[in-house]
């Protein structure tokens, strides 16, 4: 048998035969199939082009109106920029946005209680409430007080704090019942307590000073050299209930507890006088009736009448004393029943 090997035309007969055969389509059907398919395509085509051009002339004739786009971002948060000063009486510029200012806690430490003043009162309003809201649970709780550190008070925005810190005062000038056995009035005595804080510090727990003669004052109650180691040793004599080391002045709750000691003390050394326990507190009982114990005394006097007792205070002030007043009948029924003392007259200057 000759060896010979098949054309070209053979194998690609072969090919398409075997193709056909493993698909069960004789070659005559096969045709026919191809020639349906283009018959298709020839009919089909002309009709698709004929329905676009119908399309477009009869119903999309006009031009693709413009949709607006839709900023969902901007639906749930106010961007509008408002540019207020921050860190107190340094009055620094700072830039944000409406949002920003409602919801970051990181800012509301840059605010002070006086750079509020100048924030849109509707504004103010809402950002002060939001901030008491978060943090009511530091303003009146002295299980909180008992537990917090100074490095957690940090954390806390400075308005918030000024609430709180009264509300210490008052609470350990009811603890020990300071000025009670002389008859002074106890609202009165409250509130000379928080003035006292205030002309001290600014209710600010880091407050830290040192004079000419090397004493250094200290926290909240700028608590002097003498009167910290005179504390320590009155309690180690068992005449008093509490000594602290000097670090513990740095927490308010300390702080506010060796005020009302000392006032305690204080009172004792002047037979009840609140007027010359409060110059000896600055200048102590052997300068009390200088001069500077006069301008402190007329200090906190003015204090005590316009911010403590919230007379003719700036707006910051007023909405956030209005609205502790609003919170203490709450948290504090019993003491609010008897909390809001008729303002003291400040005295004339001679």
């Amino acid at each position: 048998m000759r060896d010979t090997a098949p054309g070209a035309a053979a194998i690609a007969s072969i090919g398409k035969f075997h193709s056909r055969q493993r698909f069960g389509i004789a070659p005559r059907v096969w045709e026919a199939s191809l020639l349906m398919v283009a018959l298709l395509l020839v009919a089909v085509v002309p009709t698709g082009a004929a329905a676009q051009w119908w399309w477009r002339t009869h119903v999309d004739s006009g031009p693709i109106p413009a949709v607006a786009t839709l900023d969902l971002y901007a639906r749930f948060v106010d961007l509008t920029p408002i540019t207020l000063n921050v860190a107190g009486g340094l009055n620094a510029p700072w830039r944000t946005t409406i949002d920003e200012l409602r919801r970051n806690r990181g800012l509301w430490r840059l605010i002070y209680l006086e750079n509020w003043n100048t924030v849109p009162q509707p504004l103010r309003e809402d950002i002060l409430d939001r901030m008491l809201t978060a943090y009511r649970p530091v303003l009146m709780n002295p299980r909180a007080w008992d537990r917090m550190t100074p490095a957690e008070w940090d954390e806390v925005p400075q308005p918030i704090r000024t609430v709180a810190y009264r509300q210490m005062t008052a609470y350990w000038a009811g603890f020990y019942e300071v000025g009670r056995r002389y008859g002074i009035d106890p609202r009165q005595v409250r509130d000379t307590l928080e003035a006292i804080v205030m002309s001290e510090s600014w209710f600010e727990h880091r407050a830290h000073r040192r004079d000419v003669t090397g004493n250094e004052d200290i926290g909240l109650a700028q608590a002097s050299d003498y009167a910290r180691n005179r504390l320590r040793w009155l309690a180690a004599e068992g005449a008093a209930d509490v000594g602290f080391a000097d670090d513990d002045y740095w927490n308010p709750w300390n702080a506010t507890r060796f005020l009302a000691v000392w006032m305690s003390l204080l009172l004792d050394e002047t037979e009840g006088d609140l007027d010359r326990a409060v110059r000896a507190y600055n200048r102590g009982i052997a300068n009390a009736d200088d001069s500077g114990g006069a301008a402190y005394l007329a200090a906190v006097q003015r204090r005590r009448w316009r911010f403590i007792q919230n007379q003719d205070a700036p707006l910051g002030w007023t909405l956030l004393w209005r609205r502790a007043r609003e919170i203490e009948a709450q948290d504090w029924p019993w003491l609010h029943a008897r909390s809001v003392a008729a303002p003291i007259a400040i005295p004339e200057a001679k």
